[in-house]
């Protein structure tokens, strides 16, 4: 399965999950190259917790943990920043794919 969501805590509920797996959903749709994406949803206190950890064909993992009140909030700046990520890590691939047949 490509979208894993894992909750920790009985606090947070199942209409939490399921916006996770949307926002999932998501970063598959705009990164064919990724494999698999787990978001773990916790709440310590007062603060929800949101991580996403994405991996992606050949090397690339990025792991993303964000804290907030708002538990949507939390999800989607998570999301917002691993998707900033990827895209960062897919540009160089790009440049540096570009600059190869540059360097003679």
């Amino acid at each position: 399965m490509p979208i894993e969501v894992t909750l920790r805590h009985s606090s947070v509920n199942e209409n939490l999950k399921k916006y996770a797996e949307d926002r999932a959903a998501k970063i598959l749709a705009q990164f064919p190259k990724v494999d698999h994406v787990h978001v773990v949803l916790d709440m310590q206190r007062h603060l929800f917790e949101a991580e996403f950890i994405v991996h992606q064909q050949g090397l690339t993992v990025v792991g993303v943990k964000e804290h907030a009140v708002n538990p949507q909030s939390v999800i989607d700046t998570a999301a917002a920043r691993a998707e900033k990520q990827l895209k960062k890590k897919h540009d160089k691939r790009i440049t540096a794919f570009q600059n190869f047949g540059t360097r003679v």
